[in-house]
C-alpha cells in the first residue's frame, strides 16, 4: 500500500509539473515585458529633461556662453541614453556624477537667472555624467 501512495504522489506531481512550468514561463514573459516598459519610459523621461533643460539653457544663455555647447552637450546626453542601460553598464553614464550636477543646477538657479560662469560648469559637469572628456586646452 506504501508503494501505490508513493507512486500515486509522484504521478500527481508528474501532472502538476507541466502547469506550473507554464504558469512561472507566463510570469517571465510577463516580467520581460514589464521590463521592457519600463525601461523604455525611463528613456523617454530622461529624453523629455535633457530636451527641456537644453532649450531653457539656450533661452536663458547670457553673453559668454556658445549655444553650439550646449546643443552638442545635450546631444550627447540624449545619445548616450537611447543605449539605456548598456551605457549605464560599460560606464559610459555615472549617477553620483548626475546628482552632482543636479544639485548644482538646483543651487545655480536659486536666484532665478543662469549666469555664463553656471552655465559653461553645468556643461562641463553634464559631458562628465557621460563620460565625454572635452577637448584639451593649450
Amino acid at each position: 500500500m506504501a508503494k501505490n501512495l508513493t507512486g500515486s504522489l509522484q504521478g500527481a506531481l508528474h501532472k502538476r509539473m507541466p502547469l506550473i512550468t507554464k504558469v512561472l514561463a507566463v510570469l517571465l514573459i510577463l516580467m520581460f515585458i514589464l521590463f521592457f516598459l519600463q525601461w523604455y519610459l525611463i528613456t523617454k523621461l530622461f529624453n523629455f529633461a535633457a530636451g527641456l533643460m537644453k532649450s531653457q539653457l539656450i533661452q536663458q544663455a547670457p553673453d559668454g556662453v556658445d549655444t553650439e555647447a550646449i546643443r552638442a552637450t545635450f546631444d550627447r546626453v540624449e545619445q548616450t541614453m537611447r543605449t539605456m542601460p548598456l551605457s549605464y553598464l560599460r560606464g559610459q553614464i555615472h549617477l553620483r556624477k548626475v546628482k552632482i550636477a543636479i544639485d548644482y543646477a538646483s543651487k545655480a538657479t536659486e536666484d532665478g537667472m543662469w549666469s555664463a560662469e553656471e552655465i559653461n560648469t553645468l556643461l562641463k559637469m553634464t559631458d562628465a555624467t557621460v563620460g565625454f572628456k572635452g577637448k584639451e586646452k593649450k
